[in-house]
């Protein structure tokens, strides 16, 4: 069983680690290893700002699984998923990815439309976000570009 909650500072090291860790970089737009300083500062300055929501997937037991972030930009919000690196070829990516979702719609009713980036090269990432509802809108320069609607805009 999952759960999902707000990311607190108190998550600071854990969501540093899995950002730095080494196919988590390649996944992302900018892989550069990122140091503890910025982290702190982008941390804080997420927490803060009301177009943006930072979810922890975790166990029942607490164990941190995934956080999720959604960036608000009035009814669009694009979402992304940073898995554990100890929890990869589990299946919980689409599990966390639902529950984060739901949490999101719930605190922003305005968002009608989610929208995600992945790298073509990241099959489970992909996967992932198929089996939750997204689909393709387009692809440009090794990037898929994928849509979701859901319950969001009410069908």
């Amino acid at each position: 069983m999952l759960n999902v909650r707000r990311v607190t500072e108190g998550d600071s090291e854990v969501i540093f680690e899995w950002r730095n860790d080494d196919v988590t970089r390649k996944m992302f737009r900018t892989s550069e290893r990122v140091d503890w300083e910025g982290h702190s500062k982008w941390l804080v300055s997420t927490l803060n700002n009301p177009n943006q929501c930072l979810l922890m997937c975790e166990s029942t037991n607490g164990d941190p699984i995934a956080v999720v972030r959604f960036d608000v930009r009035d009814s669009c919000a694009e979402l992304s998923i940073n898995l554990s690196p100890l929890e990869r070829g589990k299946g919980l990516a689409p599990k966390c990815l639902s529950l984060a979702i739901n949490y999101f719609e719930e605190q922003y009713p305005f968002v009608s439309e989610l929208v995600a980036e992945v790298k073509t090269i990241n099959m489970p990432s992909r996967k992932s976000f198929e089996k939750v509802g997204f689909t393709l809108r387009e692809e440009n320069d090794g990037w898929l570009l994928k849509s979701y609607k859901g319950c969001l805009d009410g069908s």
